[in-house]
């Protein structure tokens, strides 16, 4: 059983390199906390992804774990508008994230958790700044931007050209520049360039990527690594099992 620890929990400003106001929330245990983790929601979602991380906080909190998550741009409470996402500026706002990590807790390097759109994100971040990830979690990764969001849908130029955005989901759209970022930008390539262990979970929740997504991604990885499916009795019940392989794999045991 893991020891009851004092948290404090208070709404806080990330700022991007370009200049917009993310509305996060930090959750530092106390007196010193042995971790930290940068959770990243997934498209169309908030920064408590549904009630999932505001649980998974607490509970890593209860560990000694700290953490911190925000709306991400044009999503939430925070500033943009969903349809001037880059993947290069996600990209960034994983930067500024754990760079207000290193400011407001510690130094040392950061967990990236990412769901879904993030999921690719994060592991092309991992591969580039291995400096300042520890380990890696990916919840139902998607890393086959073009296929998602462009060659499964036929469709799309007419309605870019129609409207200026493409509509994704009731509560995701993406515009011009992510769609041409999607021939170009994709983050298969850069998995066997992660060294940080990496934790790869699918049936986290509902999603729209599929289990080959998650398989294809755990075949490319060269580092340490586990893929866990979530599935059967369990999956209507998904939050206490992916809880508790997320802190087991922050946390290993000694």
């Amino acid at each position: 059983m893991p020891t009851s620890t004092a948290e404090t929990q208070q709404r806080t400003t990330v700022r991007t390199h370009d200049g917009l106001r993310l509305a996060g929330t930090l959750v530092a245990p106390e007196p010193e906390p042995k971790r930290a983790v940068l959770l990243l929601h997934g498209e169309g979602s908030t920064s408590d992804q549904g009630g999932f991380y505001a649980r998974l906080s607490a509970e890593l909190a209860e560990r000694g774990v700290a953490s911190l998550r925000f709306d991400l741009p044009g999503h939430g409470d925070s500033e943009g508008r969903q349809e001037d996402l880059t993947l290069s500026g996600l990209l960034n706002t994983i930067g500024a994230g754990l760079a207000h990590l290193r400011d407001h807790v510690t130094a040392a390097p950061a967990t990236l958790l990412a769901t879904g759109l993030t999921g690719g994100v994060a592991a092309g971040y991992a591969a580039r700044r291995g400096q300042e990830v520890d380990r890696l979690v990916l919840i139902n990764p998607l890393i086959d931007y073009q296929e998602h969001f462009a060659d499964s849908r036929p469709g799309w130029p007419a309605e870019l050209c129609a409207s200026d955005r493409l509509r994704v989901s009731p509560t995701f759209a993406v515009g011009r520049a992510m769609l041409n970022e999607v021939f170009w930008l994709q983050p298969r390539g850069a998995l066997g360039a992660i060294a940080a262990p990496t934790l790869i979970i699918h049936g986290a929740g509902p999603t729209t990527v599929p289990l080959t997504s998650s398989q294809t991604a755990a075949e490319a990885l060269t580092c340490a690594s586990r893929l866990v499916e979530i599935n059967g009795p369990q999956a209507p019940h998904w939050q206490a099992p992916a809880i508790r392989e997320v802190t087991e794999w922050i946390l290993p045991a000694r």
